[in-house]
Formats: structure tokens, C-alpha cells, sequence
């Protein structure tokens, strides 16, 4: 494994609106993953549905957990209107995964 390594969300998810796609991007992502020790994930600033942040970035972080998360997967430029909801669909993925293990 080597450093970080910047994916631009366009070049991995055609649009950001609907699970499909979401779970298309996510498993992009972890190939991406396998390669390199951690990720910077550039949203450009673009609005995403809570339907793609879920499948995409919530999804994600439950397979990683949440620590393996914070310390591999940097998501940067994230619209304002968007860090609330990438926030509670990373904190919910990984709570109910704590729940399903308890």
C-alpha cells in the first residue's frame, strides 16, 4: 500500500442521486482501497441525496468501521447542505452495526 490517493466523485459515480449508483461508487471505492493506504474522496462541492450519501458513504463506513473510516477515507469539498447528512448516515451505518453485534 502507498499514500493518499484522490478519487473527484464524477469519476466514480455518474450522478449522486439513487442507491444503484451509490453502491456502484462504494464498490469503486473499496478497489481503490485495496491499493492504496487511504483515500481522499473530492465531492466538488456537489449536493448528494441521502439515498447515494447512505448506500455510497454510510455503507462504507459500516464495512470499514468507524475507526478504520476516520483514519483511511477523507471526504473534502462536501457541500454545506450535504456534512449533515454524510454525519448522520456515517454515525446511523455505524451504530446499527455496533447494535447487530451486541
Amino acid at each position: 500500500m502507498t499514500s493518499t490517493f484522490r478519487i473527484n466523485i464524477e469519476d466514480v459515480a455518474s450522478e449522486m442521486t439513487t442507491r444503484p449508483v451509490g453502491a456502484l461508487a462504494r464498490t469503486r471505492i473499496l478497489s481503490f482501497l485495496r491499493d492504496y493506504e487511504s483515500i481522499d474522496i473530492d465531492f466538488g462541492n456537489r449536493s448528494i441525496t441521502p439515498s447515494f450519501a447512505d448506500e455510497c458513504i454510510g455503507q462504507l463506513a459500516a464495512k470499514l468501521g468507524l475507526s478504520g473510516f476516520k483514519n483511511r477515507v477523507r471526504l473534502s469539498n462536501l457541500s454545506d447542505s450535504s456534512k449533515p447528512l454524510v454525519k448522520h448516515v456515517i454515525l446511523t451505518r455505524c451504530n446499527e452495526l455496533r447494535q447487530a453485534i451486541i
